[in-house]
């Protein structure tokens, strides 16, 4: 197939990633794959390293962009246009329709909440929709007035080679903050933007009574945004020194995950799954995550690490002291972790599952999968 992916944003978060990962996957299973992004987009240049994948570089306003992919439909022949984020619904919608070939259409959703009726109606004539986890279609699915007639879940998935533990990155990454061997580190991604970020500040608190009684503990925060000076400011404030590091938005994790012992993943307000979480399991590192939204779908309490309530500093303190106690325990959980994410959450599991989707769009079939 020819298949025309959109991103109207490509900046280095959780939707970019996949899109990247599912780009890599279809172009491995034999397809063409194009990828129009805005000049803007900062990861354009990682974008442009996928072997294979055709960038179309669209410089002209939003508004404009339904007519320049209606012009790529028809001149490259694309068999499927698939947007990934919202604010690109219904650009891939119209786009389709202006394009008079009317290309499978497929819009990803990677948010709990829900779009606006009208443009939920507008898309749902026209396209099938992709729930990243069941928390997601739940959303989408709970009023039956609104629910999309062709609705599937496609969990996210990365590739579990890339992601993978590595020795070499583990000893690179140790030298570079000055861990020694038998220190513990636990780390924290994301970006902190407005208004609590990703749980940073309850990271930072989690970490200082952590390190009151575990000297060997470290802590590390990979991530920019507008709230970073204040979580900096209050891990000083709370005298963690160079117990705490941070590292500026890093486009790359596996580059950093197989050198940290956990993950701590503290999320707040909602989160449709947690990419993050997927990609520390796979480099075999045990996860802290806050129960929320789809984040459960992601690991096995007590198998892969713990679950905790959202905004709980004394549970995720605990969860931390439980690894602290017990590396080995903590390393085991990890190794089930990668066990568990290369049989459900690899690329290819979620390349076969999105080419199932659009044969689908290109038989047009009645009814809904859900």
């Amino acid at each position: 197939m020819r298949i025309l992916l959109v991103n109207s944003i490509m900046d280095g978060g959780g939707v970019d990633s996949h899109t990247l990962t599912l780009a890599d996957g279809l172009l491995r299973a034999g397809h063409a794959v194009t990828l129009a992004l805005p000049p803007t987009a900062r990861w354009q240049a990682r974008a442009a390293a996928v072997p294979g994948l055709r960038l179309h570089v669209i410089k002209a306003t939003r508004l404009l962009w339904p007519l320049a992919l209606a012009r790529m439909i028809r001149s490259e022949r694309m068999d499927v246009i698939h947007a990934h984020h919202g604010r690109d619904y219904w650009i891939a919608v119209a786009a389709a329709l202006l394009s008079g070939r009317r290309p499978g259409a497929v819009v990803t959703r990677h948010l709990m909440s829900r779009p606006k009726p009208r443009s939920l109606r507008f898309v749902d004539r026209h396209a099938h929709f992709i729930a990243v986890s069941d928390a997601v279609a739940g959303v989408l699915g709970a009023d039956p007035a609104l629910k999309p007639r062709y609705l599937h879940v496609v969990r996210c998935g990365i590739d579990t080679g890339h992601f993978a533990p590595s020795a070499a990155v583990r000893t690179k990454v140790r030298a570079e903050l000055g861990f020694a061997d038998g220190d513990f580190a636990f780390v924290q991604v994301g970006n902190a933007h407005p208004p609590e970020g990703k749980g940073q500040f309850y990271f930072v608190r989690a970490a200082a009574a952590v390190a009151a009684t575990h000297p060997e503990a470290r802590f590390v925060c990979i991530g920019d945004g507008e709230l970073m000076g204040e979580v900096k400011a209050e891990a000083e404030r709370l005298g963690l020194g160079a117990a705490f590091r941070f590292i500026p938005f890093c486009a790359d994790l596996a580059a950093w995950l197989p050198g940290m012992d956990a993950l701590v993943h503290p999320a707040v307000g909602s989160e449709a799954l947690g990419l993050v979480i997927i990609e520390a399991l796979t480099c075999a590192r045990p996860v802290i995550a806050s129960r929320l939204d789809g984040i459960p779908e992601t690991f096995v309490d007590g198998e892969h690490g713990y679950l905790v309530p959202p905004k709980d500093v004394p549970a995720l303190a605990a969860a931390m002291d439980a690894f602290l106690a017990d590396p080995r325990a903590a390393m085991a959980m990890g190794a089930r972790g990668r066990e568990w994410t290369v049989a459900d959450f690899s690329m290819e599991t979620m390349t076969r599952a999105t080419l199932a989707v659009y044969g689908q769009t290109l038989t047009k079939p009645a009814g809904s999968s859900v």
